[in-house]
């Protein structure tokens, strides 16, 4: 049984059941199987628009679940690629939540698990305080990505599977420049895009490239 049924398996016999970091198309699965199954399922991902999240299964008959989640600062020096690199290599795959740069060091949705991890890692890490933590779903971000395609910026941006928003895109949901978008258009400094139902960005900066060659951008996100 894989750990999806499993999940469900626990949840229909009365069990609060919570899963580690998921990307979004396990996410669209899990919830899909969970409505068919007549079971409530909550998701958190800590920060604002977040791509990874956390899921709890539970009965109909509970009436409300609680946040698993917690938003780690990290003081790193260095930037966001190898920050990505340290934390692979310490965390678990599940205790990876999304990671946003501020201006300040960065922040990380993990689970407690996580938090003590990295403290016993020696990194500068701790509980962020409610004042580092994004206070609306419109913001500035900085982000990396492999391209400057639509739907790589895009699903980034939103905080979506590439997938996801690849459909949207085919089926004519995504304006960009004011214009319906095309799979091979591409962004660039400046831009407004607006994808239907999910709000606008505009790519406030291209910040360059990357070590590696990706492309850093800085986007203001409207939800």
């Amino acid at each position: 049984m894989d750990a999806m049924q499993e999940y469900l398996k626990k949840a229909r016999g009365g069990r609060v059941v919570q899963t580690p970091f998921l990307e979004a198309l396990a996410l669209e699965e899990l919830r899909r199987q969970a409505q068919q199954e007549g079971l409530r399922l909550e998701t958190f991902g800590g920060l604002p628009m977040a791509s990874r999240q956390v899921a709890v299964l539970f009965p109909e008959h509970i009436p409300a679940v609680s946040d698993p989640t917690t938003v780690v600062f990290l003081a790193f020096e260095g930037d966001l690629e190898a920050l990505e690199d340290r934390l692979r290599a310490l965390l678990e795959p599940g205790l990876l939540g999304d990671l946003e740069e501020t201006q300040e060091g960065f922040l990380l949705a993990t689970l407690p698990k996580g938090l003590k991890t990295l403290q016993e890692a020696g990194l500068q890490a701790r509980e962020a305080a409610p004042e580092q933590l994004p206070k609306t779903r419109e913001r500035t971000r900085s982000v990396v990505v492999p391209s400057l395609r639509v739907d790589v910026v895009g699903a980034k941006g939103f905080g979506v599977s590439r997938t996801y928003f690849a459909q949207g895109v085919k089926a004519g949901k995504v304006k960009l420049r004011g214009k319906t978008a095309s799979a091979k258009d591409e962004v660039t400094e400046g831009d407004h895009l607006l994808a239907e139902g999910l709000g606008s960005l505009v790519v406030k900066k291209v910040l360059g490239q990357t070590k590696r060659g990706n492309v850093k951008l800085e986007l203001e996100v409207h939800r």
